[in-house]
């Protein structure tokens, strides 16, 4: 599962974030990325029905595209989140128990990191891909001077990504970028049709070109 879900991030880099959208919502919106050629969900454990959307949104695409949860904080969250049926967790922070009840449980373990001590510690404890987290106030050249000694780390980049940085992440090193369905802006947060696929299509474009 773990090679399915990598190959997935790297092949397909955007991963949709959803935060606080109701269930209705999340399958809404997925329905049209889907189409505009979105592969990636993930639905923070923080927002509205988090367990309730995460079902839903794997009940409706079976196996045909991971579906995760974000905002793991404790070993309880992976259990739950596991049993609504994501199949990666991503958490804005590294935390051992997390990362082994994940692992455990034959998942996908998405850790936030920041520093390198930070990063080699989650790879260590068996993270699959980390999350560098927050990336925006850094900006894309802080993943091109981290692949300097961490050339093999697979990553993530969230926090404030917009189509241009995307872009930016990939081409400096990133396999993947988390990116808010917020960014796609209001008119998609909406339920726009045509806003959701135009975002799509721009974040799309932007890390089309190959990043390493």
């Amino acid at each position: 599962m773990a090679d399915d879900v990598l190959r997935s991030i790297r092949e397909h880099r955007v991963m949709v974030i959803y935060r606080g959208q109701t269930v209705r919502q999340c399958l809404r919106a997925t329905a049209e990325l889907h189409r505009a050629g979105i592969r990636l969900f993930e639905v923070t454990l923080s927002g509205d029905e988090p367990l309730a959307a995460i079902k839903a949104l794997h009940d409706e695409y079976g196996g045909e595209i991971p579906i995760g949860a974000g905002t793991v904080l404790t070993a309880d969250d992976v259990s739950r989140a596991a049993d609504a049926g994501a199949r990666f967790m991503v958490s804005p922070n590294v935390d051992e128990a997390v990362v082994t009840r994940t692992k455990e449980a034959g998942l996908v373990s998405i850790p936030g990191a920041f520093t390198p001590t930070e990063i080699v510690q989650a790879v260590r404890m068996g993270a699959d891909v980390v999350k560098v987290f927050p990336i925006s106030p850094v900006g894309a050249d802080y993943i091109r001077q981290l692949r300097g000694p961490l050339p093999d780390v697979p990553m993530l980049a969230t926090g404030g990504v917009d189509a241009r940085l995307a872009g930016e992440c990939v081409r400096a090193g990133c396999d993947g970028v988390g990116v808010g369905i917020q960014l796609f802006g209001e008119r998609a947060l909406a339920g726009d049709p045509d806003a959701l696929a135009d975002g799509a299509r721009r974040f799309l474009d932007a890390t089309a070109s190959p990043s390493h």
